[in-house]
């Protein structure tokens, strides 16, 4: 008998409910607690919050890369430190920086320096996009030693030190004198 018809007893049939109508309210639920799930992953292990002094994890430097993570600047894998950040269309301060630009709803550059200390031994830090890691100065994978680091940006300061390059960065001031491998 079609919807709405009297039955034997004159009453109209009431429409049938569908057993997945409950999934018109269960769908956008789900979509928003994921959303704002990753949202908050995001928020708290991404770039979107950092700032200068905090330490990032950066794999490689290009366009395809994984985004960088956030770290703790005394755990091994934060091979970067946020020297400053700058609007995205913004040069980075004077100085030696790499830097990753981000873009989205607010656009970004974030103006980086080696996370490290006098002494360590870097492997990828000749390489134009592979992101540095610090290994054992016996590695023979190792391509620069850290001989110096100076809180002035001087290049001066390198002068008597094994340094064969100089890396200079005003903010921080700091000057980092790099012997490299051969």
């Amino acid at each position: 008998m079609p919807v709405g018809q009297p039955d034997a007893f004159g009453q109209p049939e009431a429409p049938k409910k569908s057993k997945l109508g409950w999934l018109r309210f269960a769908i956008p639920v789900l979509v928003v607690v994921i959303g704002g799930g990753l949202f908050l992953v995001n928020h708290f292990t991404g770039t979107g919050n950092a700032q200068a002094g905090e330490c990032l994890s950066v794999t490689e430097f290009s366009r395809t890369a994984d985004e960088p993570k956030k770290a703790d600047c005394g755990a091994q894998e934060a091979n970067v430190k946020i020297a400053a950040r700058v609007g995205g269309d913004e040069a980075c301060p004077e100085g030696d920086y790499d830097s990753i630009s981000m873009s989205g709803r607010i656009s970004y550059k974030l103006c980086l320096m080696a996370n490290a200390k006098q002494g360590d031994c870097l492997k990828g830090y000749m390489s134009k996009t592979a992101g540095y890691q610090k290994v054992a100065c016996t590695d023979p994978a190792k391509d620069a030693e850290l001989v110096k680091i100076a809180n002035v940006a001087d290049q001066a300061s390198c002068e008597g030190t094994e340094a064969t390059r100089v890396a200079v960065y005003s903010t921080p001031p700091t000057t980092v004198c790099i012997k490299t491998a051969p």
